[in-house]
C-alpha cells in the first residue's frame, strides 16, 4: 500500500498534486487552553481527521484540496463553546533515512493551533527497531508537552497494508512505547501515550499479541495510557439492523477487553480509545443513513462508557475525498469535497453538546491563524483501507 501527503495546498490543486514545503518559519504557535486532563464524567472526547484523503483496496482516494479556512469553520461548528475537538493527524516513518523529513512534517502539526491526536506509522522494510526507537524519542523529547495524544504504530495487528506488514513490528509497538512514556512520565501535562489496532474477529489467531506479550509484559502494560481501536460498523458485510448495530460496538469493545487486552496484562484502568470511527455515503448509501449510524454507535459507546472505561470517540472523516465518484471510498466525510453538510455533521454536532452538557465553556477556538495552506499533512490509515472487501450497499 502507497502513501502520500494530505496537504493544504494553493487553490486549484488537488490533494496528490500539492507540492512539498520545507518550512513553517512564519507560523506562530498560538497558546490553546489545556484541556488534556480527565475527561468529565459521562462524557466523551471527539475527534477528527479533517482532510479529504482515504484509503482504498487500490490506493488512495484523492479530490479537491483541503481548504483550512473552511476546517476551520467546520471545527468551531462542531464544538459551539466547548471544548474543540481533537485533530488526528498521522506521519508515516519508513526507515532511518524518513527521521528528518518526518521530524519536519511533525514541526509542521505541531504548529496547528488545536489539540492534537498524532499518529507515528512504523513502515520499515529493513525493521530498523532501534531507529525507531530514537525517532520516537526525539518525538516524545520535542513534542510531548504539545500533544495531547501519541499513538506509536498504525494498526500493527494488520498485514494487508497495516504496519503489521513490516519485519519487528511487535518490536516497534512494545519498545516505541515504552521509550515514549519513560519521556512523557512525570513532565506534567503531556500526551497520553498508547497504540491503535485494527477490530479482529478471531484475536487469539493473531500473530501479534503472543510476541507483545512475550516481549512487553508489566512494562509494556505500565506504560500505556490507552489503547485504540479502529472501527468500522456497517461498512462491510451484510447491512446491520438497528438493533444489532446498536449492540455491535460495546460487543466490540468488550470482545477488545477481555481477549485482547487482558491476555497481555493490560487492565481496566488503562481506558481505550475509538481512534477511528465512520460510514461512507454512495450509491445505495444515503447520507440520511450515515447520520444514523453515526449517532447510534457514539450513543451506544457513550451508554457503555463507564463499564469499558472508554473515554475518547474520533470521526473519519471530515470531508469526503471527492464527492463526485460514485465509490463509498471517496464519500466518508460528514462534509461533501466542497463542504457542504450532509445531515451527519448538524447529528454531531448537537450530538457533542448532549454529552457536554456538565462540560466546562469557555474554550480556545481552532483559529484562524496565517497558515498560508502550506502545512503538510499525512495520510490515514483506516482499518477499511486494508480489505478488498466490498462495501455493504
Amino acid at each position: 500500500m502507497r502513501h502520500a501527503s494530505a496537504r493544504l495546498a494553493p487553490a486549484g490543486k488537488r490533494n496528490d498534486e500539492a507540492p512539498r514545503h520545507s518550512g513553517s518559519d512564519d507560523v506562530e504557535r498560538q497558546a490553546t487552553t489545556d484541556w488534556r486532563g480527565a475527561v468529565e464524567p459521562g462524557s466523551l472526547r471527539f475527534g477528527v481527521f479533517p482532510c479529504g484523503i482515504a484509503g482504498t483496496p487500490d490506493g488512495l482516494a484523492t479530490g479537491p484540496t483541503d481548504d483550512l479556512d473552511q476546517i476551520t469553520v467546520a471545527l468551531d461548528e462542531l464544538a459551539g463553546d466547548k471544548r474543540p475537538w481533537l485533530v488526528r493527524m498521522y506521519v508515516v516513518w519508513t526507515g532511518a533515512g524518513s527521521t528528518a523529513s518526518c521530524l519536519r512534517e511533525l514541526g509542521h502539526i505541531a504548529a496547528l493551533p488545536s489539540d492534537l491526536d498524532v499518529v507515528l506509522s512504523y513502515k520499515d522494510p529493513a525493521g530498523d527497531v532501534g531507529a525507531w526507537v530514537s525517532f520516537v524519542r526525539q518525538v516524545a523529547s520535542e513534542w510531548g508537552e504539545r500533544f495531547a495524544a501519541l499513538q506509536i504504530t498504525g494498526e500493527p495487528n494488520l498485514t494487508r497494508g497495516g504496519d503489521g506488514d513490516f519485519p519487528r513490528v511487535a518490536e516497534a509497538l512494545v519498545h516505541g512505547v515504552i521509550e515514549a512514556a519513560s519521556i512523557t512520565r512525570g513532565t506534567g501535562p503531556s500526551a497520553d501515550i498508547g497504540f491503535a489496532v485494527a477490530a479482529e474477529r478471531r484475536p487469539e489467531e493473531s500473530f501479534l499479541w503472543p510476541r507483545v506479550r512475550e516481549l512487553g509484559g508489566r512494562h509494556f502494560a505500565d506504560a500505556l495510557d490507552y489503547a485504540g481501536l479502529d472501527l468500522y460498523l456497517d461498512v462491510f458485510g451484510p447491512p446491520m439492523t438497528p438493533d444489532r448495530l446498536a449492540s455491535a460496538a460495546p460487543l466490540a469493545l468488550r470482545a477488545f477487553r477481555n481477549r485482547v487486552l487482558e491476555p497481555i496484562g493490560v487492565g481496566r484502568n488503562v481506558p481505550v480509545h475509538i481512534c477511528e470511527n465512520g460510514w461512507p455515503t454512495g450509491p445505495r448509501r444515503t447520507a440520511e443513513r450515515q447520520a444514523d449510524v453515526l449517532e447510534t454507535v457514539v450513543r451506544s459507546v457513550a451508554a457503555a462508557r463507564e463499564e469499558l472505561n472508554v473515554t475518547h470517540w474520533e470521526l473519519f472523516t471530515l470531508r469526503d475525498a471527492d464527492s463526485s465518484v460514485g465509490n463509498g471510498f471517496y464519500q466518508f466525510g460528514v462534509l461533501r469535497d466542497d463542504y457542504a453538510r450532509k445531515p451527519a455533521f448538524d447529528r454531531l454536532a448537537r450530538l457533542y453538546r448532549e454529552r457536554l452538557k456538565s462540560g466546562a465553556g469557555g474554550r480556545t477556538p481552532f483559529r484562524r491563524n496565517p497558515l498560508h495552506c502550506e502545512t503538510g499533512l499525512r495520510s490515514p490509515q483506516p482499518a477499511m483501507r486494508h480489505t478488498s472487501a466490498t462495501l455493504t450497499p
